[in-house]
């Protein structure tokens, strides 16, 4: 199926205007159609949205409507500056015409550090903390506390669901000899974390599975965990803790884990890559 591409402008703060691109199937206008808003990984402090281009373009080929998307990052702006971003996008996308068409769901999807921004923004839409954003109204950008940035579904690929378990772990990995870090780099991603979350009690508050333990969440939709077998920066077992965390909270999980593949596979042509985006259009597609 034939897409467009489309930059738009969805938020403003600080000075600095938020883009995201749109990748929107050659449908008719008004068709109803799947939204998924992607967020971007990079260590909370790097890359931009054009980083999952590769998947985003796929989905959109097969009939799903992606809007990935820019926010602000460390070591500039501190957390949860990039979450509140991320919620402004949902609001955009539920109270804009730009898109042409009726999203028949909104949905988050994403990768590695983005996909712990899409939990957190899927399990608490509507807190203070994430309506800090103006959006675009067409007008001119305001707050848009009325409009809610809760979501359908969300899909965590590779998502460093656990920052301060995370943090830990490469702090440890550190103390090994660096020809054992293959494709691994521990003291960027340290660097990254500090640059964003600042210290670790504030990493420890934002864990995912801290959320959901302790009850501190106000909507828990369906998830799918995208896990890559041989992923070096978020371990299966990190995965793991979250889809046993979601599940004793009384959530909807799915776990697929794709075999032979490091973080960040879908990101390339690949046969775990094309199975990963016919899991994640099934999953949207699901009632």
């Amino acid at each position: 199926m034939k897409f467009t591409e489309q930059d738009l402008d969805f938020a403003q703060a600080d000075g600095i205007t938020l883009q995201g691109t749109l990748y929107r199937p050659a449908v008719t206008d008004g068709a109803d159609l799947p939204v998924l808003i992607d967020i971007h990984g990079g260590v909370w402090s790097s890359l931009h949205r054009k980083a999952g281009r590769y998947y985003c373009r796929e989905l959109a080929s097969r009939g799903l409507c992606v809007f990935a998307i820019d926010f602000r990052q460390g070591p500039e702006f501190k957390h949860p500056t990039a979450s509140s971003d991320v919620a402004a996008a949902v609001r955009f996308i539920r109270s804009t015409d730009a898109l042409r068409l009726k999203p028949s769901s909104v949905n988050l999807i994403g990768s590695s550090s983005g996909g712990h921004l899409a939990l957190l923004v899927a399990l608490n839409p509507d807190i203070a903390a994430h309506s800090t954003t103006p959006i675009n109204t067409g007008a001119d950008y305001k707050m848009a506390t009325d409009i809610s940035a809760r979501v359908d579904r969300v899909i965590g690929l590779w998502p460093v669901s656990n920052p301060i378990a995370r943090y830990q772990y490469v702090l440890a990995r550190l103390h090994e000899a660096p020809q054992s870090w293959t494709n691994f780099a521990p003291d960027r991603l340290a660097a990254g974390q500090r640059a964003y979350f600042g210290d670790t009690r504030t990493m420890e508050a934002a864990s995912i599975q801290h959320l959901l333990t302790t009850g501190a969440f106000s909507h828990l939709p369906p998830l799918l965990i995208v896990q890559p077998e041989l992923d070096q920066n978020v371990p299966v077992f990190m995965s793991q803790t979250l889809l046993g965390g979601y599940e004793l909270a009384g959530g909807l999980v799915q776990y697929h884990e794709y075999p032979g593949v490091a973080h960040g596979f879908a990101h390339a042509e690949g046969l775990q890559t094309d199975a990963c985006i016919n899991d994640v259009i099934a999953f949207i597609r699901s009632t």
